[in-house]
């Protein structure tokens, strides 16, 4: 019997009506009530489902499968916490928009990380943005302390990367490179030979936080990607895209970022890091198509 859920329709304007089915069931929520109940009560329903429907399946695989953050950037940090509760994910990383440099406050980064903990949620890595600056390398490791985390996800370039290199091993953490692309505008690091010279200058401090999506998105075959960056590979981005030259994300395996060939290829080498799903489309709502991301997932796990 099928352990995961399908959307039919989408959460919106009061008076809609969505439904989830988990196996053999059709939960449906609305209309009546605010929005905001609607959501809530649907949150409720896919959580309980889940596991009522013996969707603990993924904790079995080598992996650890999260999210990533900004996933949830249309969304106050509550509804956030909230909605990685119902979709039962224990391990982020923390890549909200708020938390990046050079705008950051360690007095946020504490009260979330509070927030956290009470939900029973742990924050793995730490999404920088861009380092540019010895100040920014500062304020990432004090950010990673107050966080608890010991990996960075970000970019930096040049001489940054070596600075950030002997200053993370001397802290005791690790800093993926990021792979971006967007369509109209260039990044340092977007193919796997980019990431590849960038590693060659530094120690293995430093290493990739790969994004499969971005990586299909600029014409790249992720899992050929994958194997190219193996031996430095750190964390991954799962995420699909439409198609390539475009930056649209869609559900896991709606795209052409590979995501089944990707989940196998990270469960064939035994990788254990964490793979978080982001999915970038739909901010102020991304609940519905992130729960069918993480079931996709999870079935494959």
């Amino acid at each position: 019997m099928a352990t995961g859920f399908q959307e039919h329709g989408r959460l919106g304007a009061v008076g809609q009506m969505i439904g989830v089915a988990v196996g053999s069931k059709l939960f449906r929520v609305g209309p009546g009530g605010s929005t905001m109940v609607n959501r809530r009560r649907f949150i409720r329903t896919i959580g309980a489902a889940m596991l009522t429907a013996g969707g603990a399946r993924g904790e079995k695989a080598r992996f650890d499968l999260g999210i990533g953050t900004y996933t949830y950037r249309g969304v106050t940090e509550d509804q956030m916490i909230e909605d990685l509760g119902a979709l039962r994910i224990r391990h982020i990383e923390l890549s909200s928009p708020d938390y990046f440099l050079p705008a950051v406050k360690l007095d946020a980064v504490k009260s979330l990380r509070a927030k956290l903990l009470r939900a029973q949620i742990t924050a793995v890595s730490y999404f920088s943005g861009d380092i540019k600056t010895e100040a920014d390398i500062h304020t990432t490791v004090k950010v990673a302390q107050e966080l608890g985390v010991s990996h960075v996800s970000g970019s930096a370039v040049g001489e940054t990367l070596k600075i950030v290199d002997s200053f993370f091993t001397r802290e005791g953490l690790k800093f993926g490179i990021h792979n971006h692309w967007f369509r109209g505008r260039k990044f340092e690091y977007e193919s796997p030979e980019d990431l590849l010279k960038a590693l060659r200058e530094v120690s293995d401090t430093v290493g990739v936080t790969m994004d499969a999506g971005h990586m299909a998105s600029c014409g790249y075959d992720p899992v050929q990607a994958l194997d190219k960056l193996w031996s430095r590979l750190q964390l991954v981005h799962l995420k699909d895209v439409e198609r390539s030259g475009d930056d649209k994300n869609v559900v896991l395996g709606t795209g052409i970022a590979k995501s089944k060939a990707v989940i196998a290829a990270l469960e064939k080498r035994r990788f254990t890091g964490l793979v978080a799903i982001e999915y970038e489309a739909e901010p102020q709502n991304p609940q519905p198509d992130v729960a069918r991301s993480v079931d996709f997932a999870r079935k494959l796990m």
